[in-house]
């Protein structure tokens, strides 16, 4: 939900500084001391404003761009705008300069650009020209360019410039764990729309320990925002020039993480240039799936004997059937070639067995605007069943509920400030292994048949923000049914299976459950016409159809005439 007239109107005229202020203080009470030189000194000047002042820099700050017209500045809290921004000036937190002929041409109206023609009186410029024709002539006539800042001291247009973007860039970063949220979640949790999960933010569970490695953070995110532009815009890569920019390897988990995904990225361009062993080199720096993946994918290339090696290691890395039928069908591409391993050796590895659900084929009207998969839940309830359309709420709800506390656990490193929906950590390797005693405990706790802790947050938690719990979709009678339901061997199965991955195992669930008549559970993956089954989706029936019925239910179209 974006700030709007309409909620804005529901806070107090200077909601956003307020807002800017919590951030502000947050952040210096947990890194102030680590806080770059050039950082500090613009805290400084901020903290030495007015307080109008201090609600036009916020105001500036939460807009696009760096470059602002003045006259086209109107806060009504703020009043006199030229007044508010004399501080700034004068702290050089903004300061007055014309922008890019690009952006200064885009902010002045057709009307301004026909009184700089008569002023300027150039022969080739004519009223009658479009704005876009003027916009070419700007551009070919450099002359006219050096006119314009004498022109607009002329009209008494004032142009104000962002000279501490830095600072901001900062403080998003040390607050949001990004440099890309902006302060609208303030908004959002001042309505009441939203209400988080309380966690202490300290200063020594924060997620940078030192000057050099918050100055390492800024580095790699000026990097990763150069690939993206680099990548977006088709320029060509030298890979020698961004591997030179790449800071060393990383004790700080978070930073290593990143820079490990930048050589992930650097390793898949050397790929597609062709640079097979930079490419290996770069991925053997990494660790995980994807760059001993990658590694695999090249041997298989140039090293098939290589390749096997590194196969069995990634089978040892394969943490889910995706992963495992990966493994598999780089090991039989080997075969087909090599004869690397004895045929089905692979399969045998992860007792891989073929696998095909029970299949319901339905014929429906359509309804216009629909969804199919709501249009077969209906189909279902008018048979008696109690039928629920809830996709991946129900497992992934039982799960964040289940660990709601130990998701929340004041783990050093991975709560950057009060609106979290989950730990920094949730989907990374390591999540587990931080917390394993807490986890241990509680599928002790589980497996004596004890679901209270389940009962317990549904009630205490109740409408808390959790990135695993739907509360819209998994509501009071739909938890209860399942909470009565399912087996303690049914939810060991599923909370063990979740931790094996949280990433991938949140999604690809079937899309309805189903209730019988004497209670018992049946899950539904729906698929309209046209549509497949998705692997990740058969793994997931393949593992429900050892506790409860799991099929497939293919649905056409009735035929009007």
């Amino acid at each position: 939900m974006a700030e709007t007239p309409a909620t804005t109107a529901l806070l107090p005229s200077d909601y956003y500084l307020q807002n800017f202020e919590k951030m502000l203080a947050s952040v210096a009470e947990r890194y102030l001391d680590i806080f770059p030189a050039e950082q500090q000194g613009a805290l400084q000047c901020y903290r030495s404003l007015p307080d109008k002042s201090k609600m036009l820099l916020v105001r500036l700050l939460s807009r696009k761009g760096e470059w602002f017209r003045l006259d086209k500045q109107h806060y009504s809290e703020i009043g006199d705008i030229a007044d508010a921004a004399q501080p700034l000036l004068h702290t050089e937190l903004l300061q007055q300069t014309l922008p890019p002929l690009e952006i200064w041409f885009s902010a002045v109206t057709l009307a301004e650009l026909k009184t700089l023609l008569h002023d300027i009186n150039d022969p080739q410029l004519s009223p009658w020209h479009s704005k876009q024709q003027l916009w070419q002539l700007l551009q070919a006539t450099p002359e006219l360019q050096t006119q314009l800042p004498q022109w607009q001291q002329q009209q008494g247009l004032v142009w104000l410039q962002l000279n501490c973007q830095p600072l901001l860039d900062l403080l998003l970063l040390l607050y949001f764990g990004n440099r890309y949220q902006d302060l609208s979640q303030f908004v959002l949790s001042d309505l009441g729309l939203q209400r988080f999960e309380g966690y202490p933010l300290t200063r020594e569970g924060r997620t940078y320990q030192s000057s050099i490695e918050l100055q390492t953070a800024l580095s790699l995110a000026a990097l990763a925002d150069n690939w993206e532009q680099t990548t977006q815009q088709k320029e060509p890569i030298v890979l020698a020039d961004w591997l030179a920019q790449l800071p060393a390897p990383q004790d700080n988990p978070l930073l290593e993480r990143r820079r490990q995904k930048l050589l992930l990225r650097l390793g898949r361009e050397a790929e597609r240039q062709q640079q097979l062993a930079l490419a290996m080199s770069l991925y053997q720096q990494c660790h995980g799936w994807d760059a001993a993946e990658r590694l695999c994918r090249c041997l298989e290339k140039v090293n098939p004997p290589q390749a096997l090696a590194a196969l069995t290691s990634l089978a040892q890395q394969a943490q889910n059937e995706t992963q495992q039928q990966t493994v598999v069908r780089i090991g039989n591409r080997l075969n087909r070639r090599f004869t690397v391993a004895e045929p089905g050796a692979l399969q045998a590895l992860f007792d891989i067995k073929p696998y095909k659900p029970d299949e319901i084929h339905l014929e429906l009207a359509q309804v216009p605007e629909m969804r199919v998969e709501r249009l077969t839940a209906d189909y279902f309830a008018a048979q008696g069943y109690d039928a629920w359309f809830s996709e991946n709420s129900v497992l992934c709800g039982l799960f964040g509920l289940a660990f709601w506390d130990i998701i929340f656990a004041p783990v050093a490193g991975v709560f950057d400030n009060p609106y979290q929906r989950a730990p920094r950590d949730m989907y990374q390797p390591d999540f587990v292994a931080r917390r394993q005693t807490l986890i241990t405990q509680r599928m002790a706790q589980l497996a004596s048949g004890d679901k209270h802790i389940l009962q317990q947050h549904f009630v205490c938690k109740q409408g808390l923000v959790n990135d695993w719990v739907n509360w819209q979709v998994f509501t009071e009678p739909l938890f209860k049914r399942c909470i009565t339901t399912f087996s303690t061997e049914f939810l060991l199965a599923l909370f063990q299976r979740i931790l094996r991955d949280p990433q991938h195992y949140r999604s690809g669930h079937p899309d309805l459950l189903l209730f019988t008549t004497d209670g018992q559970p049946q899950f539904v993956e729906v698929k309209g016409p046209g549509d497949k089954l998705a692997d990740h989706q058969s793994h997931w029936l393949h593992f429900l159809t050892d506790f409860y019925p799991a099929k497939v239910c293919y649905v056409s179209w009735e035929h009007t005439k």
